[in-house]
């Protein structure tokens, strides 16, 4: 619905699972766990925009964005214990090296209105087959807010702790760039910028590597554009958060995912990207 203004929600606690296994042959059908936990989960807070769902259940069947769907069950495993404690409401939001997940929510500092495309319920950043790094998220709905709003990747690639924090609400977000994907009101058409913190150079996305349908939005690189500042490739690290004006000023953050810091990238060179 335009401009649906949701009221605020308590911050939900994050339970990091990084490192451990959440996905693989539970025997379970896409339909059957997107309805079983991210779904149930999500309602159990706030009415989840059905296309916020689609968009998650079209992954999961082999659809957009299933990429991230085989990059899940590569790395991850005992998906029906999280699954229950997702539908039990023990837990609300999870992460694996290039993935995360959370129950939508506002964080407590945000001062505007906060629209269905301001709520992220799922992003990742990943390298896949041919060095093409994704950067994607699904917002809690379609992009029908009237303004203009910006969607933060951030990426840490060696030099983030010795710049510090973007915001000292928190301290565990250090990147050293930041994907900036700059979207028209109503989601009519996106613009993107590379800016590297250690220098301020920025330099322009192509416009058709930027992609927007319903409730998602994806920007697609090549690993060349994200060289070294001293970690490897694997070990480049990142978090996404949405704004209703760019710079560093928390209150115009309306959620962050992973909600306090930052998480590894996944390198899956064998799995291509769908588009």
């Amino acid at each position: 619905m335009p401009g649906r203004n949701i009221s605020r929600i308590a911050r939900p606690v994050v339970e990091s699972l990084e490192g451990r296994a959440l996905l693989s042959g539970s025997g379970l059908t896409a339909t059957t766990l997107a309805r079983s936990a991210l779904v149930r989960s999500i309602r159990s807070s706030i009415q989840t925009d059905p296309a916020g769902v689609a968009a998650i259940l079209n992954a999961l069947n082999g659809g957009l964005g299933s990429e991230w769907t085989k990059l899940l069950r590569s790395q991850v495993r005992n998906l029906n214990g999280v699954l229950a404690r997702f539908v039990s409401g023990q837990l609300t939001a999870y992460s694996t090296p290039g993935f995360a997940v959370r129950t939508p929510g506002v964080q407590s500092l945000f001062v505007g209105q906060p629209y269905d495309q301001l709520l992220p319920q799922v992003a990742g950043a990943a390298v896949f087959k041919n060095n093409i790094v994704e950067l994607g998220a699904i917002m809690r709905g379609p992009f029908h807010d009237p303004s203009t709003t910006y969607y933060q990747f951030a990426l840490d690639r060696g030099a983030g702790a010795s710049l510090g924090p973007i915001f000292a609400a928190r301290p565990k977000i250090t990147p050293d760039t930041i994907v900036t994907l700059t979207v028209a009101p109503f989601g009519t058409s996106a613009t993107g910028t590379i800016t590297d913190l250690t220098t301020g150079a920025s330099q322009a996305i192509d416009p058709s590597k930027i992609q927007i349908r319903g409730p998602v939005i994806r920007v697609f690189l090549n690993a060349s554009q994200l060289p070294s500042h001293g970690f490897k490739l694997a070990k480049y690290r990142f978090a996404f958060w949405t704004q209703i004006q760019p710079g560093r000023d928390i209150s115009t953050v309306a959620s962050f995912l992973p909600d306090a810091g930052m998480i590894p990238i996944s390198v899956q060179k064998r799995i291509a990207v769908t588009v």
